[in-house]
C-alpha cells in the first residue's frame, strides 16, 4: 500500500510513503504527479504529517452538555455538581456509545492518541468498565490511555482510595487526582501522599 502525491513540511517536491504493516516503510520523491493503483491512497498534493495527540479529554462525560440541568455559571465546581448528577444515570453501553461517536471525532480531525480521564468516583466503576472495552474496540483507529480519575475527591469519597486501587487492577493506565477539591488542606495533602505513595496496587505494570 502506497500514499502517493504527498507533500512533506519543508519540502517542495511530491512524495511516495510506501506502507508495510501499517508503518512507513520508505519515502521517496517523485518527479510528477502519479496515478493511483488499486489500494494507494492518492493525497492530491496535500500535506501529510504525523497525527494529533489529545493529552485531556474525559470520554465517560462527553455529549452529556445540559444533562440533567446546564451548567448555568460556567465554573468548574458546578460543572462538577452537574456531572455528578448526570452520572447517577449512567451504564456502561451509554458511555460506550458516546465515547466511540467522540472517538469517531478525534479521528475525522487527524487525532490518533488519547489520554482520557474517567470518573473512578462511582462504587460500580461503570465508566471505567465501559472506556477498557472502547480501548479494545477502538484499538484500529486511536491509541487510548485511560487515567483513573477520582473527579470527587479521594480522602473526601467514600472508599476513595479502595476505588482507586480497584481502577488499576481493573486496567487503568495512570493514576490522576483533584487535590485542590478535597474537603480541607489536609485532605489534599494525603490524596497526593497516597498516589505518591509505597502501594504496588498503584503502579501499573511495565
Amino acid at each position: 500500500m502506497k500514499i502517493i502525491n504527498a507533500r512533506l513540511r519543508r519540502q517542495e517536491a511530491l512524495f511516495t510513503l510506501d506502507l508495510q504493516d501499517g508503518m512507513i516503510h520508505r519515502i521517496t520523491a517523485q518527479a510528477a504527479m502519479q496515478t493511483a493503483d488499486a489500494g494507494d491512497i492518492d493525497a492530491q498534493g496535500r500535506l501529510a504529517i504525523p497525527p494529533f495527540v489529545e493529552p485531556h479529554i474525559h470520554l465517560d462525560a462527553t455529549l452529556t452538555a445540559g444533562e440533567p440541568e446546564w451548567n448555568r455559571s460556567g465554573t468548574l465546581f458546578e460543572g462538577i455538581t452537574r456531572w455528578s448528577q448526570r452520572k447517577a444515570s449512567i451504564t456502561p453501553e451509554d458511555t460506550r456509545q458516546r465515547a466511540l461517536k467522540t472517538i469517531g471525532m478525534l479521528r475525522d480531525f487527524g487525532v490518533q492518541h488519547v489520554r482520557t480521564h474517567v470518573d473512578v468516583t462511582d462504587p460500580s466503576l461503570a465508566a471505567l468498565q465501559a472506556l477498557l472495552a472502547v480501548k479494545q474496540e477502538a484499538a484500529d483507529l486511536i491509541d487510548l490511555q485511560i487515567v483513573a480519575f477520582p473527579q470527587e475527591g479521594i480522602e473526601s469519597y467514600p472508599n476513595g482510595r479502595e476505588l482507586m486501587t480497584r481502577a488499576i487492577e481493573m486496567g487503568a493506565d495512570v493514576v490522576g487526582g483533584i487535590p485542590h477539591y478535597e474537603n480541607t488542606r489536609d485532605k489534599g495533602v494525603s490524596s497526593v501522599m497516597f498516589l505518591d505513595g509505597p502501594r504496588p496496587a498503584l503502579r501499573p505494570p511495565g
